[in-house]
């Protein structure tokens, strides 16, 4: 008598067919998935513009980013936070005076109002921080995904400037 394989069973042309069909309809189960979740988050409310990051010497891990977030929806969105594969974290902060001292405070969120713009910039004092930055260069462009409370995520480019020539 013949040995059979442990797996010949599994690969006749019977079973073949079975598993097909199941992988085909799994396949286009999740892509409706997928399809529903994206249609959720309703990309076109949150507009990035102007975004861009300080340049940074190799020796230098530590820089800041500026940008306008435009909510063009009819609800408050709320960052909560941003990642790069350029940085080893990114915080949301803000930059105030206080007895004529700088000084700077983690946000845990900010928000856009409905129909409105929040600027990062000098006079709002907001900024997206990049600790442990790799070296930056001026033409560069840098992913970074903006995250807010809701579950969306944003992914949007960010362009390196000189920061003296930036603003």
């Amino acid at each position: 008598m013949k040995a059979q394989h442990p797996t010949q069973g599994c690969f006749d042309n019977k079973h073949k067919s079975a598993r097909f069909g199941a992988m085909q309809t799994v396949i286009y189960l999740l892509s409706l998935l997928l399809l529903f979740a994206c249609a959720e988050k309703k990309a076109g409310d949150i507009e990035v513009v102007d975004a861009w990051i300080a340049e940074i010497p190799p020796v230098i891990s530590v820089t800041a980013a500026l940008m306008t977030l435009r909510n063009n929806g009819d609800k408050p969105r709320f960052l909560i936070a941003a990642s790069s594969p350029k940085a080893e974290k990114i915080e949301i902060h803000k930059s105030f005076v206080v007895n004529d001292l700088a000084r700077m405070q983690q946000q845990s969120e900010v928000e856009i109002p409905a129909q409105s713009t929040l600027d990062f910039d000098n006079e709002t004092g907001y900024h997206l921080m990049f600790y442990g930055a790799q070296a930056l260069k001026a033409g560069q462009q840098i992913p970074v995904i903006l995250k807010f409370r809701d579950g969306y995520e944003l992914l949007t480019n960010y362009e390196v400037r000189d920061r003296r020539s930036a603003e």
